[in-house]
């Protein structure tokens, strides 16, 4: 299921791009937190946060959850790079590999929630 979603992601970005500076489609990025090696081990050791996570939505905002904060912002595209500004920081999140310089540690995963955390 990973593998369908990251064209669709590459896709969005591709059709919306051009002529708009934000996502086409909420989208949302996870990854475990450091000191783990798998979900399980985080749940068994009865850590409530197993994940970090970060939601790109279609209006423009952006929210971010680095256990224990929680922080919400705007962002935009400066090609395959969502720019999200948050209160106390910047952070430079490149779509095509998941990773930014801001956000050192374990690389983040595309996933699809339930539920996005968009207004």
């Amino acid at each position: 299921m990973r593998a369908s979603l990251v064209p669709a992601a590459l896709a969005a970005i591709l059709f919306t791009g051009c002529a708009s500076d934000t996502l086409g489609d909420d989208t949302a990025y996870r990854r475990l937190v450091d000191g783990y090696d798998s979900y399980e081990a985080c749940a068994a050791a009865g850590f409530a946060g197993c994940y970090q996570t970060l939601t790109l939505c279609s209006s423009g905002a952006v929210r971010m959850e680095l256990d224990p904060t929680r922080q919400q912002g705007k962002y935009t595209l400066e090609g395959d790079i969502a720019v999200a500004a948050f209160p106390a920081m910047t952070v430079r999140f490149d779509l095509e590999s998941a990773t930014s310089s801001q956000l050192p540690g374990r690389r983040w995963e595309l996933v699809e929630p339930i539920v996005y955390d968009c207004p």
